[in-house]
């Protein structure tokens, strides 16, 4: 049987309509009299009507779903209107009436102007009372109170009476324009007018109020309605969320659905945002399930702010859930959303799921933008691939992106990090043919880097390049600077640097003034720094959580454990998150002393997203455990710490752990696992795992992922291989530097044909392919000396349909050139 062809689409449609009437015999098209029953079948067939209001019925009817639709819908219409003989035209009073009603619920309001232009200069049907009151609504809407006011004097001009309708618009348009006094003014005049103030007028004076946070007189007005409606309601919730009154808005929500009503996607969004903003994510999950369970779909903005709320705290499970969860129920992610994924798995380490993104991305129709690719790259830096992320940099051109002043900010500060200062400094004198400007950060960073990396002769002259480009030094820039005197020539130094910096009236920062405080802490001279600390604080400059921790650890080191848990208690009432760096610093004083038990109790602080127990937590505990049994005079070099601790220390610190009542954790097994695996210890390793398995603790990602790499280490590939099989079997996606060590592992033990099959069976759609090339085929198998593998790995991933970019073409083909 013959299949139909598609019928033509709206837009096609009403494109053909207006070409058609650019024709002068447009009336004898053939086309004509079909078009009404294709453009809007459900509109009554009927040939008495004549044929321009039966298109121009037709394609209002047609347009009416659709912002684009309906702006390409007006000029046709009008042309109809203005090609129809002059009986005609009064009978487009109809048509025009539902274009206008369209316009104002998509908030189209220039095509609502152009609307009321053609009828007032055109007409019949000239603009009436409800015209003009459907564009006074739209204009107060969007708060051009001018424009609204014109349109107003005409409409009086024009004979027609401003009712009860149009003082609500002016009161919308005062509240909007900030003018809630004469909005109450006008609001109070309206009986005296002979008009009765409505649930409309209410509504939009509270959301007035509210929009100015004056939220209480907000809740007098609503308290003063007999039957307050739905949208009074919502205008509540919103405005008590603002003010972040997040129960009280819930409870309004309550009463919504019990008076019967189902609360509208503003209501719920607002609440969504607040728990967002208080770090509630669970809440706003909930919110934006129940929206769901509603029939309601939350926009693309309330949801990404769900998932970047899992995200800022690191539970990527969260994010993932929503995310998935958006796809499913009808509600796109957009960039933003896919922006958010990105910079959640960068901040969590797992750049490969990040770069995954990619290709997904494209593949839902989304454009990777400049945002998108400056978080990867920052990300790979963070990971210590910046080969990687200056092969994003190509790629990213490459698809007509133009890199910006951050993109080179973080490459330039990635490389000074890691000690390449002259590559900085050569990318950083790159930058004025690439058309980049540098900005206050890019000089700061590569000062910063040429301090630390001894060059304080350049750095000086980095200075005046500063000052000759137009960059104001500011009180980072000066932060190196203060930093190496204290170093090499004392604390005096560095405060006769400050000193110099309010003598130019530059005030000096939080930053620069803790270097000195630390630096005194450390040369013990407490009184002064007690001093320094006042002259900061005098100056405004409140103390951060680094200085607050530079004071704990001077506690500690002399032995003051009650002053420094004080310091700790102030940082948390002022409002200061206690991070763990300030955590294991008063850890480490506890321990210093022999208060073990104490030094065990403060896991239970460490919850938050800054504070969770890190390697160097349980490093500090065990070390102290490891010392206690050597005794405590018998040197123990940190290098060596990890060589001598005992399954017996760990076990010991567990019981301690539980003694304290504070859980063994995944998050402690994983910080021990990797210090055994980094010194190849695999007995320990398997034997810490099993004791997992009594814990009833299950092995997550990370765990796995450092064991896969520690039997890599020790060249225990079907072991490893073993591992990641596991691992995959469980739901995870082992990272692409296990399978780097463990393919060109294999390949190096003699068993390339094994590699081969590995790499054939992998899920590589579940990665980036061009990561794939650059992390196992060039970081791993070339640079390993076995190029002979590229060409069998690359016909592997075209095969699955995981076809490289161009620029990773051209990347492999430049190393392989390389290794001839």
């Amino acid at each position: 049987m013959a299949s139909h062809p598609p019928s033509p689409s709206p837009a096609a449609l009403i494109a053909h309509l207006a070409a058609v009437l650019s024709s002068p015999d447009w009336r004898f098209h053939p086309s004509l009299p079909q078009l009404p029953a294709l453009l809007a079948p459900s509109l009554p067939r009927t040939l008495l009507v004549p044929l321009p209001l039966r298109l121009a019925a037709a394609v209002a009817r047609a347009a009416a779903p659709s912002r684009h639709l309906l702006d390409i819908s007006l000029p046709v219409v009008l042309r109809l209107h203005a090609l129809s003989p002059p009986p005609l035209r009064p009978l487009f009073d109809r048509t025009f009436r539902s274009l206008l009603t369209h316009f104002s619920r998509y908030a189209l309001t220039p095509l609502m102007l152009r609307l009321f232009a053609h009828m007032y200069h055109h007409g019949p049907p000239a603009p009436t009372g409800a015209t003009y009151n459907a564009l006074i609504r739209a204009l107060c809407r969007r708060a051009d109170l001018r424009h609204a006011q014109r349109y107003l004097s005409l409409m009086v001009r024009s004979g027609w009476r401003p009712d009860a309708f149009t003082f609500n618009s002016l009161i919308l348009g005062y509240c909007r324009t900030q003018q809630l006094d004469v909005a109450q003014d006008l609001f109070d005049k309206m009986p005296l007018r002979g008009f009765s103030q409505d649930a409309v007028s209410y509504a939009a004076l509270i959301e007035g109020f509210c929009e100015t946070g004056r939220v209480d007189e907000a809740l007098e007005l609503f308290r003063e309605l007999e039957q307050p409606d739905m949208y009074t309601h919502a205008a509540l919730v919103k405005g008590l969320c603002d003010a972040r009154r997040g129960e009280e808005g819930l409870y309004m929500l309550q009463k919504m659905k019990e008076l019967g009503w189902r609360p509208a996607t503003r209501a719920y969004a607002a609440l969504v945002d607040l728990w967002c903003r208080e770090q509630k994510a669970e809440e706003a999950e909930k919110m934006l399930n129940e929206m769901f369970d509603n029939g309601l779909v939350p926009c693309a903005v309330t949801c990404t702010a769900v998932v970047n709320a899992y995200c800022r705290e690191g539970r990527m499970s969260g994010a993932v859930r929503v995310f998935e969860s958006m796809k499913l129920k009808g509600c796109e992610p957009n960039v933003w959303t896919y922006n958010a994924m990105v910079q959640g798995f960068c901040n969590v380490g797992k750049v490969y799921k990040a770069m995954a993104l990619l290709d997904q991305m494209r593949e839902c129709g989304v454009e990777p933008d400049v945002v998108t690719y400056n978080l990867l790259i920052r990300g790979q830096c963070i990971d210590g691939h910046i080969e990687s992320a200056f092969r994003l940099l190509r790629l990213m051109e490459g698809n007509g992106l133009a890199a910006d002043q951050y993109t080179y900010n973080v490459l330039i500060d990635a490389l000074c990090k890691t000690g390449k200062v002259d590559e900085a400094c050569s990318l950083f004198d790159g930058l004025e043919y690439r058309g980049i400007r540098p900005n206050s950060v890019t000089f700061n960073t590569v000062i910063n880097g040429l301090c630390k990396g001894g060059k304080f002769d350049v750095a000086c002259t980095f200075l005046e390049k500063m000052v000759s480009a137009g960059c104001a030094p500011d009180t980072y820039t000066y932060s190196p600077f203060i930093e190496n005197l204290c170093k090499t020539k004392g604390s005096r130094e560095g405060l006769s640097f400050i000193d110099e910096m309010l003598q130019k009236d530059v005030k000096p920062s939080t930053v620069n003034y803790t270097i000195v405080i630390d630096r005194l802490f450390k040369e013990r001279n407490y009184g002064l720094a007690t001093r320094i600390w006042g002259q900061m604080v005098s100056l405004g400059c409140s103390p951060d959580v680094v200085t607050y921790t530079t004071s704990v650890r001077a506690y500690c080191n002399e032995g003051r454990l009650h002053e420094a848990e004080n310091v700790v208690m102030e940082m948390k009432k002022g409002g200061i998150i206690v991070d763990a760096m300030a955590y294991n610093t008063l850890i480490d004083g506890h321990t210093s002393i022999g208060k073990t038990d104490h030094a065990v109790t403060i896991l239970k602080h460490m919850t938050g997203v800054a504070s969770m127990p890190n390697h160097f937590t349980f490093f500090i505990l065990l070390r102290h455990l490891l010392q206690r049994r050597l005794a405590e005079d018998v040197p123990l070099k940190t290098t060596s710490v990890w060589k001598t601790i005992e399954l017996a220390d760990v076990f010991e610190l567990f019981e301690l752990m539980k003694k304290n009542s504070v859980p063994s954790s995944a998050r402690a097994y994983l910080a021990i696992l990797e210090g055994f695996s980094e010194e190849r210890r695999l007995d320990e390793v398997t034997s810490l795992v099993s004791h997992m398995k009594e814990d009833d603790l299950p092995l997550n990602e990370d765990i796995y992922t450092s064991l896969v790499n520690c039997f890599c280490k020790l060249r225990m590939y079907p072991d490893a291989w073993a591992l990641l099989c596991s691992m995959i079997g469980h739901g995870f996606l082992p990272n692409l530097i296990s399978y780097q060590y463990l393919l060109s592992g294999f390949t190096a033990e003699g068993q390339a044909d094994r590699a081969k099959e590995i790499f054939r069976g992998l899920r590589w759609k579940e990665y980036n392919t061009d990561e794939i090339v650059w992390k196992i085929i060039i970081d791993g198998l070339i640079r390993q000396g076995h190029p002979d593998m590229c060409h069998d790995m690359i016909s592997i991933l075209e095969q699955m349909k995981c076809k490289p970019s161009d620029e990773t073409y051209a990347m492999l083909t430049e190393e392989l050139s390389t290794r001839e």
